[in-house]
């Protein structure tokens, strides 16, 4: 496929429609998705309601012809320069994580395998032809060196994780910053050099291990977050390293929208749902607000609520921006998937009016300059913090010489007293940190005794106008099951306020 196409301006949008599973043809129920003429991009829902796409793809279509038709060709744009996106939104259930790929699992690509793995492997057959050029070209000092990086993010609860960071759950917490240019960035992301289409699928497999995800009525491996995987490639122009060219790639497999009453969710399941809904709802609110902006002719000024989610922070750039976007929305088509998947086909059809400003990032002119765009910042602050730990280690061996003579008593007094300083501020440290483990296992204990209490709450309200009074418990049963699990709270309440402090230990141990 050629690569020099013309990079659209608008949202580019996919369909697939998944085929029928064993259990819905078990059941009895029918296709309600209609393609007239399977070569044209347009379908019929429910009979009456048509849409027209970039491209539709049946469910006989596989995937490596839904890579080689839609993804391959913007993909290789990433090595032009540009920055490209590519979503997977639908239901729970509707196959979008089986498209993108993200659950890859193996060294090699089979028939079945997604898209991203695919697009690695392009990628490095790509920067390795140009690898091989640029030695040919270094002899003239216009050569071009590839560095290949990846990052691995998830949304849960509308909390970012670092899905690559060796440390545990809660110190993979990350938060979400604007760079100078107005762009959002996640400061403290891992991001790992890789060298071959192998390394990154490790890395790959590695990130999807540790995403949330738990079964439910709808899907028994659901996905209950939203993940971001990022190549990223860094173009050092020529044999000067301060000229750099950065452009990224992101792999954005949504969480499926879903209904309570279908996924039978409750508890945990249930906040999840909750969540999911609402940074999708922010989604949709985003997408509606650009699609009437390109729209109009004469209001100019309309507002795009980015702020209202994480989830839309981190796609600003990829929604009216200056990305190369595409949507590949997943359908169900049986017939009591209806109404989501209408709802889908309609989220997707206002994203194509949507108008992005795509461009090729310039290289970065050098560490004083005044001026950079966002996806430079990186690379400036990198170089920027080197210099700046040389600078440093050079004045501090400066002052120690000239200081080293005239180092007496007085110094030695000074340095005690910082010493002591220092261990006093440790163990308020110490305390601080141990303060805040005890109130989060305090909500630990409370979300317990909620999540036990919650089902013979719901059951007893749900389920009484269904139950003969035989059936049904009674009042006293309920009350006692209720009082036991408080009583289990008070318990161990009791029992980690009991919990000696750190403060306390080291007054036992000194005794």
């Amino acid at each position: 496929m050629d690569t020099s196409t013309t990079v659209p301006d608008t949202v580019q949008v996919v369909v697939r429609i998944r085929p029928l599973s064993e259990r819905e043809l078990a059941k009895g129920y029918e296709s309600v998705i209609v393609q007239p003429n399977p070569p044209e991009p347009r379908l019929i829902a429910r009979n009456q309601e048509e849409f027209t796409f970039t491209e539709v793809f049946g469910p006989e279509v596989d995937q490596l012809e839904v890579y080689e038709r839609s993804v391959r060709a913007i993909v290789l744009k990433l090595l032009e320069g540009f920055n490209v996106s590519i979503l997977a939104y639908g239901q729970t259930g509707s196959g979008k994580t089986y498209t993108i790929g993200t659950s890859f699992a193996g060294s090699r690509l089979k028939i079945n395998v997604g898209i991203l793995p695919r697009a690695l492997v392009d990628i490095f057959t790509h920067v390795n032809a140009k690898q091989r050029g640029a030695r040919e070209e270094a002899a003239t000092g216009n050569g071009t060196r590839y560095r290949v990086f990846c990052s691995f993010m998830e949304l849960y609860q509308d909390h970012v994780y670092d899905l690559l960071s060796h440390r545990n759950r809660y110190e993979r917490l990350l938060g979400i910053r604007e760079d100078v240019g107005g762009g959002v960035f996640v400061p403290g992301l891992t991001e790992l050099a890789v060298s071959t289409a192998e390394e990154a699928f490790r890395w790959l497999q590695h990130g999807a291990g540790c995403r949330a995800t738990a079964p439910t009525s709808m899907n028994k491996e659901s996905n209950r977050s939203h993940t971001i995987f990022t190549v990223i490639v860094r173009a050092c122009l020529g044999t000067d390293d301060e000229r750099v060219t950065i452009s990224k790639l992101h792999f954005v497999d949504l969480a499926g929208s879903e209904r309570a009453k279908k996924s039978r969710a409750s508890g945990d399941r249930l906040r999840e749902c909750i969540q999911i809904n609402k940074g999708l709802l922010a989604l949709g609110n985003v997408i509606s607000a650009l699609a009437n902006h390109a729209k109009s002719t004469r209001n100019n000024t309309t507002y795009v609520s980015y702020r209202d989610s994480k989830l839309t922070r981190l796609l600003q750039n990829s929604l009216g921006g200056n990305s190369i976007t595409l949507m590949l929305a997943c359908v169900s088509p049986a017939s009591y998937n209806l109404e989501e998947t209408l709802s889908t086909l309609r989220y997707a059809d206002r994203a194509l009016a949507i108008r992005n400003k795509p461009s090729k990032s310039t290289p970065s002119a050098s560490l004083d300059s005044g001026s950079s765009s966002g996806s430079d910042e990186l690379e400036r602050l990198t170089k920027t913090v080197s210099r700046l730990r040389l600078e440093n280690t050079q004045l501090r061996r400066r002052i120690s010489a000239e200081l080293r003579p005239a180092v007496g008593v007085a110094g030695m007094a000074g340095g005690k007293h910082l010493l002591a300083q220092n261990r006093l501020l440790h163990g308020q440290l110490q305390a601080s940190l141990e303060e805040s483990t005890r109130i989060e296992l305090r909500a630990s204990i409370a979300e317990n005794a909620l999540g036990r209490l919650e089902p013979l709450v719901c059951t007893e309200l749900s389920d009484s106008e269904f139950q003969t009074p035989d059936e049904s418990e009674s009042p006293e049963e309920l009350r006692r099951k209720c009082l036991n699990v408080l009583l289990r709270y008070r318990t161990e309440y009791e029992a980690l306020r009991q919990r000696p402090t750190a403060q306390q230990r080291s007054t036992l141990h000194k005794i």
